[in-house]
């Protein structure tokens, strides 16, 4: 997402991004620190000459926080949220572009305009942000899937808009390989063919992903009201993450019954609400074991009584043990 980070006067921060890195014909990647003004974490950023850009940001902030990015080009950007809540805005529009909760991503067109990415403040956010050239883009979408038509438009008219016009589900697979992507063993030239590997093989699992779950769900359309509601028990659910609420005490909170609960969280989101709440709770215990929590600990966090039962699930989900993650 950034480079050549300065600091403004109104302390917000300003990143000036081509995704194009010209004058680079290398893979290019910085490693840092940041600890001021109340935001305190490490960012790690890479470009490769081919239009394709990698950051990893992971910022403990105690006041609320924002970037303003100013793009000198038009770029496809997938957000992925791991923690935290962020927006994105662009200069010139009310309404906000897109906002995420943890465990959340989506396919973003960002225009040339001035792009504001704020957080919230009290929280952890981690955040994966990977940036695609037009071009690139083209070559790997196509032209028959859902997210054509919005990607076409908008790149024609040079709008800013998402591509799902719901957030996505971040699953095992594709979290795995982001941390794969931000702990390749690999250097120069090597390094530069691992992370275009993994770009393609991120790219080919999600579109394939979402071009099933789009054809298997229900034809019937829900109304708004239906929709918000699904998206209250989805925050209900983020805010008991190691309590969680009944089916049937879901359904009485938000005013439905558990059944019409059950068939529109999976119209909405793509799976069931157990699923979604062990999609987000593998995601925490993968954070949690990656700050270098024991795996006791995260098992017992995570609602689990046995740790082996904890081990089990987890590589039953990410396809590891925990302590590898650890390591």
């Amino acid at each position: 997402m950034g480079i050549n980070i300065q600091e403004e006067k109104d302390q917000l921060m300003s990143c000036s991004f081509d995704i194009y890195q010209h004058g680079h014909e290398n893979l290019r990647e910085s490693r840092r620190q940041v600890d001021r003004n109340g935001h305190k974490g490490t960012i790690y950023e890479m470009g490769m000459p081919e239009g394709i850009s990698f950051g990893h940001y992971k910022i403990d902030s105690t006041t609320g926080g924002k970037v303003v990015i100013n793009n000198s080009r038009p770029f496809v950007q997938i957000s992925y949220t791991i923690s935290g809540n962020k927006a994105y805005e662009i200069e010139g529009q009310t309404q906000v572009l897109a906002t995420f909760k943890k465990q959340e991503y989506n396919y973003l067109f960002l225009t040339n305009k001035r792009v504001s990415l704020t957080w919230q403040p009290g929280e952890q956010l981690e955040i994966f942000e990977l940036g695609i050239s037009p071009e690139q883009m083209l070559r790997y979408l196509p032209v028959e899937h859902s997210f054509y038509p919005s990607f076409s438009e908008s790149l024609e008219k040079n709008i800013a808009a998402s591509m799902s016009k719901t957030n996505l589900l971040l699953g095992a697979k594709s979290s795995n390989i982001l941390y794969d992507m931000l702990h390749c063993p690999l250097d120069g030239r090597y390094k530069h063919l691992y992370m275009l590997g993994k770009t393609a093989e991120l790219l080919a699992i999600q579109l394939e992903e979402y071009w099933r779950q789009g054809e298997v769900r229900p034809v019937k359309k829900l109304k708004k009201e239906e929709i918000d509601r699904m998206y209250n028990v989805r925050d209900i659910i983020l805010s008991n993450i190691h309590s969680p609420c009944s089916l049937i005490d879901l359904a009485h909170q938000v005013g439905t019954n558990d059944a019409y609960l059950k068939q529109h969280f999976k119209e909405v989101f793509g799976t069931t609400v157990f699923g979604y709440l062990h999609v987000v709770k593998m995601g925490e215990a993968h954070r949690m074991l990656l700050e270098g929590q024991h795996v006791s600990e995260v098992a017992y966090l995570s609602g689990y009584k046995h740790v082996a039962h904890f081990t089990r699930a987890f590589k039953k989900h990410f396809g590891i043990n925990p302590n590898q993650v650890r390591k």
